[in-house]
């Protein structure tokens, strides 16, 4: 079961490297997490199904995107998730064109 707690500034600032990455999820808002790499990178994700398959959107490095910030955008591209958009491969188009 993955780890669940109310992400702050203090937890993301806190949170150790460790041997592997590992994300920490938000309990509030569904999907959200810090994604902690084994660099010590820190990075706010949003992880979605889509079409069946696991998704998972990357929204910005910590301390770019503040948690207050990212789980702002989480919640925008939940709300479009939920109607049905796939913000990922929405991501993926651009970049091909």
């Amino acid at each position: 079961m993955p780890e669940r707690q109310k992400l702050t500034e203090k937890l993301v600032r806190a949170a150790e490297p460790r041997d592997d990455d590992y994300q920490i999820f938000d309990e509030d808002l569904r999907g959200f997490a810090l994604c902690v790499y084994k660099s010590g990178t820190r990075a706010f994700t949003l992880h979605y199904r889509s079409a069946g398959r696991l998704r998972r959107f990357t929204i910005g490095r910590w301390p770019e995107w503040s948690v207050t910030a990212a789980r702002e955008r989480a919640r925008l591209l939940r709300r479009d998730v939920d109607a049905g958009i796939d913000p990922q491969s929405e991501r993926e188009a651009r970049r091909a064109a």
